[in-house]
């Protein structure tokens, strides 16, 4: 079946898909400003005073923000993807350990005994596609909390030669095995028969509610792609367990002394203060806000202009330090305000920021020509911006 729906795509008209590819990065760019909002007010809320507790669950809903940009970060790359990129790479552990902590409230609140185990000889793997394994892994801590009502779930990350790993390959390739075991009801044979294919649902899922049955057949398809594979290696009426095998990646491995980078809320030391002038320009009543609202706690004041014409009026009339310009704006884009900016008197210097939620779609020699000297992506990460404002200050000499 996905051979045919992949035929049906190859002979649709070029025209076509490249509507399509356009209306998916629209799609990517759309979805990426309310998740800015959600992140930046998450930023906000983890700067006032909180308990332990809610500290720990802010921290889970930043990590799920992040999962679902990341998300939005992939459809852009596939329609807009720059030859020549190379991988970001990223420990597997940390990428289990992300995933875990999404589904870990959950299967409390099911009083489900719920354990991530990383083998010391797998710590310091890296792989060179984190958002896939990302989707993958939370594919299936879905349905094993989902379908377990008592019991455990338990997720493994080692590394095994082929000998012992099961795998399908014959040569002496190592791989990451990274196994979900849950005391969920299991899998029935004829069931598992025909598990990975889309469209298909057990009669726990059936009996669960709504679905598309196409979590397992999405992550079986990615881990082909990476040269992989997902197998349920064990299923019986007291639950089953899946393993993901995946490549080990020639990339050295990270010294496992190094400190995981923690993506929670920064904690922003106001080593120099910061304080300038800024014009916000923007079109969404929310990212101004939000804008707004950080700025203030960095100590700048700021005036807003809601459009392109609007922003050039405000600059030939004041003074700011920096310009934090939104790249799609209706009438007057991003660029096209930032090359009239450029001519404006007195205006040649003034650093402007591009801010956007789709930046991987425009190339740097056209910010560059445009006159931006510095780029701030969308979910805006408060110390991302406290930087480049000091960046901004310190090239004008005005710190």
């Amino acid at each position: 079946m996905f051979d045919c729906l992949v035929h049906q795509e190859e002979m649709r008209p070029m025209k076509d898909r490249e509507q399509d590819n356009v209306s998916l990065a629209l799609l990517a760019h759309d979805l990426r400003t309310p998740l800015s909002a959600m992140r930046l007010t998450a930023e906000l809320i983890g700067n006032g005073p909180l308990n332990e507790d809610q500290t720990e669950k802010l921290s889970i809903l930043i990590k799920s923000i992040d999962a679902l940009t990341a998300l939005t970060g992939e459809l852009v790359a596939t329609t807009d993807a720059e030859p020549g990129s190379g991988p970001v790479f990223q420990r597997v552990s940390d990428v289990v350990q992300d995933c875990a902590d999404l589904f870990r409230v959950a299967a409390e609140e099911k009083r489900l005994d719920f354990e991530v185990r990383i083998e010391d000889r797998a710590s310091g793997i890296e792989t060179g596609h984190p958002a896939e394994l990302r989707r993958v892994v939370a594919a299936l801590l879905d349905n094993a909390v989902k379908y377990t009502e008592e019991g455990a779930v338990r997720i493994c990350v080692d590394q095994v030669g082929n000998s012992d790993s099961g795998g399908s390959d014959a040569g002496g390739q190592d791989w990451v095995l990274i196994s979900v075991v849950d005391t969920g009801p299991g899998i029935g044979a004829e069931e598992a028969a025909h598990l990975f294919q889309p469209f298909r649902r057990g009669r726990h899922g059936l009996a669960a509610g709504p679905g598309a049955g196409l979590g397992l057949w999405g992550a079986d398809r990615l881990l082909h792609a990476l040269g992989g594979e997902l197998v349920l290696v064990d299923s019986n009426m007291e639950g089953c367990r899946f393993d993901i095998r995946l490549p080990l990646n020639k990339r050295k491995k990270v010294p496992t002394s190094e400190a995981r980078m923690d993506r929670g809320s920064p904690e922003l030391e106001h080593s120099v203060a910061v304080k300038t002038h800024v014009l916000i320009v923007d079109d969404n009543d929310t990212n101004c806000r939000l804008l707004s609202t950080l700025l203030e706690s960095f100590g700048c004041s700021y005036e807003v202009a809601k459009s392109g014409d609007q922003a050039l009026s405000l600059v030939k009339s004041n003074c700011y330090d920096v310009v934090l310009m939104d790249l799609n704006m209706p009438g007057k884009n991003g660029i096209e305000t930032a090359r009239e900016i450029r001519a404006v008197p007195g205006a040649a210097l003034l650093p402007l920021v591009a801010v956007s939620a789709a930046l991987e779609t425009v190339g740097e020699g056209e910010l560059r020509e445009a006159g931006f000297l510095e780029t701030v992506s969308k979910p805006i990460l408060p110390a991302d911006l406290y930087a480049v404002l000091e960046r901004s200050m310190r090239r004008t000499g005005a710190d």
